[in-house]
């Protein structure tokens, strides 16, 4: 897939990003061959969101169903994106690729499966060219250009016996905080047949917690072949815990009795690669194959 002449809409349907960063992003966009339009409200401010909610949303709106627009580019999370699910069309006439993650997890729900939609969970214009380092930018134009990525070596954590043999599925997740609160929506995700990816940020310990129990009550995992955690930044344990995040994290998967790994490089830390939702994926001796 060539990116010369793409045209790529940025959209802001949450936080307020941070337009010099955005801008940086924007010039490594048009230095991979990019042309780039800026929706008519990113610079927009209201409360703690990026402009006014049904601006916000007419921005999406007008992102997915332009012919002229290829790919439609979240500038940064944060929270709103709930907001403009709404807004997403019953159809999308052309084929486009939505980037994002953290918030824009709550579009995956609503625009995944959705035909000549592909979703990719990776870096947004925020963080792209200044927060995230090479390997991730060389990530998200390896996966906006289809090219098939290289095994990732992950920690294993649990399995439930010692038969490692390979595991199949389709790539879901996102982020757990985003997730939980979809559950019991419409917009609710289904990782049935997935290999579940997962990461949070700023979320204390038992936030955590309690967010999978959410998930696991409303039956969000049933049906995971593997879960596979990516990073956790600044969440905190409680004062001197005598356990590790991953301890709690493997207690709270475990009764689904499938795989579960860590280290996957993807999360609000410097590592952030990309990968398409939906798209199948295998573990195999310790690494995920895509």
């Amino acid at each position: 897939m060539k990116l010369d002449g793409k045209t790529v809409a940025v959209v802001a349907p949450a936080g307020v990003p941070d337009m010099t960063h955005v801008e940086q992003s924007i010039a490594l966009l048009e230095s991979w061959g990019l042309r780039v339009q800026v929706g008519a409200h990113v610079r927009d401010r209201y409360r703690y969101h990026a402009g006014k909610h049904e601006d916000r949303a007419a921005d999406l709106h007008r992102a997915l169903t332009d012919p002229s627009v290829d790919i439609v580019w979240v500038a940064r999370g944060g929270y709103g994106s709930v907001y403009t699910l709404r807004a997403v069309p019953e159809t999308v006439p052309c084929a486009k690729t939505l980037v994002g993650f953290s918030d824009a997890t709550a579009l995956f729900g609503a625009l995944h499966g959705m035909p000549n939609v592909r979703v990719i969970h990776g870096p947004t214009l925020n963080g792209l060219a200044t927060k995230h380092d090479d390997a991730s930018r060389e990530s998200m134009l390896a996966e906006l250009r289809e090219e098939r990525a290289a095994p990732v070596p992950l920690q294993r954590l649990y399995v439930p016996t010692t038969d490692t043999r390979r595991v199949d599925g389709h790539l879901a997740g996102g982020n757990i905080t985003v997730l939980a609160s979809l559950a019991g929506t419409q917009w609710q995700a289904s990782c049935d047949g997935a290999i579940v990816l997962l990461e949070d940020v700023t979320e204390l310990a038992y936030r955590i917690d309690r967010s999978i129990m959410q998930l696991r009550e409303a039956g969000v995992f049933d049906g995971a072949r593997a879960f596979v955690l990516g990073d956790f930044i600044r969440c905190p344990l409680p004062e001197n815990a005598d356990f590790t995040l991953h301890d709690m994290l493997v207690d709270l998967l475990k009764p689904y009795d499938v795989p579960i790994y860590a280290d996957f490089p993807i999360g609000h830390g410097t590592r952030n690669h990309a990968w398409t939702y939906g798209a199948r994926a295998a573990l195999e001796g310790d690494q995920l194959v895509r």
